[in-house]
């Protein structure tokens, strides 16, 4: 039964109705970001779960409390969401590469709307670069429930504000499969998360370099 929910809870996380296509930056859009201004989305924290075995045989309530556990766990320990990091290094990338200027201040979105993403970057830069998190979650292995994995997942577009239109796109997912030096539970959220901590970081640079290549093609 705990590992019929886990692969069904894990499937919710990381499919449902996001995009995992890949629009590669063509060279002519890369020609015309040079001396352009860019700027990165800042969106609202996205629900975090802590998926452990002992909440895993309550069902829908369980999920439910998985889904505020996780969100406790972030909130007390300050954990940030990747996408923000994986925005930055990626904005510097372009800058390097292209010499597109980063515009200074994150824009708010909270929508999947091409035309709205472009409309909020509006005046204050040519192009805007949107990572969001589509999923992020630890839960224990199917065979091993005193170990944990943290899974990651999310998609990247590159938006040209003046003409709305979509000019590059990215999905990325990192689900670690074996056990073998996985972290307890303990180990994950002891001394302010820091063991969940180091696992995102390392998931954030692993997705930034699939968007940079696959993506982006630098």
């Amino acid at each position: 039964m705990k590992k019929l929910l886990l692969c069904a809870f894990a499937l919710v996380l990381l499919s449902g109705c996001v995009s995992t296509r890949t629009v590669p930056l063509t060279p002519a859009t890369a020609t015309a970001m040079k001396g352009e201004t860019i700027a990165q989305t800042k969106r609202p924290l996205p629900d975090f779960t802590a998926m452990t075995a002992g909440k895993a045989g309550f069902g829908l309530l369980g999920a439910g409390l998985m889904i505020s556990e996780g969100n406790a766990i972030i909130a007390d320990n300050k954990v940030q969401d990747p996408a923000d990091a994986i925005a930055a290094s990626l904005v510097a990338d372009l800058n390097r590469a292209h010499g597109v200027k980063a515009s200074g201040q994150p824009v708010a979105v909270d929508s999947g709307d091409t035309a709205t993403i472009a409309a909020a970057a509006r005046g204050s830069a040519r192009f805007i670069l949107d990572v969001q998190t589509t999923g992020w979650t630890f839960t224990y292995f199917p065979t091993d429930w005193t170990h944990y994995r943290v899974i990651y997942s999310a998609k990247a577009r590159l938006v040209d504000a003046s003409t709305k239109a979509l000019v590059a796109e990215g999905f990325c997912n990192r689900t670690p499969e074996s056990n073998v030096g996985a972290p307890t539970y303990d180990e994950l959220v002891s001394n302010q998360a820091a063991g969940l901590k180091k696992h995102l970081a390392q998931a954030a640079e692993e997705c930034t370099k699939v968007f940079k290549s696959q993506m982006l093609m630098m």
